[in-house]
């Protein structure tokens, strides 16, 4: 029996393939290092793939932010928290505790009502207790639902990442 020419070629490249894997395989446990990343395959099995190669980097932690906050009447002291003030409240503090942050950090304190909004640039830092974060001043006409948000400082142009909301009424 005599096979066709286009045999001979699938077989041909079947048999450039290299030993140490291939793309479409599954990657099995002596495939990995001991911290999960790809072992560096044997230089035999590597061939031209040199020229794709790159630096492995340092690998990096996402850091986990934690915001609690308290929403009053006081700036200092002893503070209460709220979610509805009195439409004669003349200013609203939000005092904030951020756990799991290493050093300061720029945000804006978004404090929107209906469709206007106030926005107060600030400052995020680690602290053990909370500590006076921004203020609001409200007039007594501007009773209803309120929200203040902390927002992450955009990078390039893109729209800041909300890291924590908190909702009040003004009655």
């Amino acid at each position: 029996m005599r096979l066709p020419r286009a045999t001979f070629l699938v077989l041909g490249l079947a048999s450039l393939a290299p030993a140490w894997g291939c793309a479409d395989a599954p990657i099995t446990s002596d495939q990995l290092e001991a911290d999960g990343l790809l072992r560096t395959p044997p230089p035999e099995s590597t061939r031209d793939q040199s020229q794709f190669s790159i630096d492995r980097a340092a690998p990096q932690r996402a850091a986990v932010v934690h915001l609690s906050s308290v929403l009053a009447n006081e700036a200092t002291g002893a503070v209460q928290d709220r979610d509805r003030f009195a439409a004669d409240v003349g200013t609203i503090h939000l005092h904030v505790r951020a756990d799991g942050i290493d050093a300061p950090r720029a945000v804006t304190f978004r404090w929107i009502h209906g469709d206007s909004a106030i926005v107060v640039p600030g400052t995020l830092g680690p602290a053990s207790t909370l500590q006076h974060a921004a203020s609001v001043e409200v007039a007594p006409h501007q009773v209803g639902p309120w929200r203040v948000e902390v927002a992450a400082q955009p990078a390039d142009g893109d729209a800041p990442e909300v890291l924590y909301t908190r909702e009040f009424t003004v009655e």
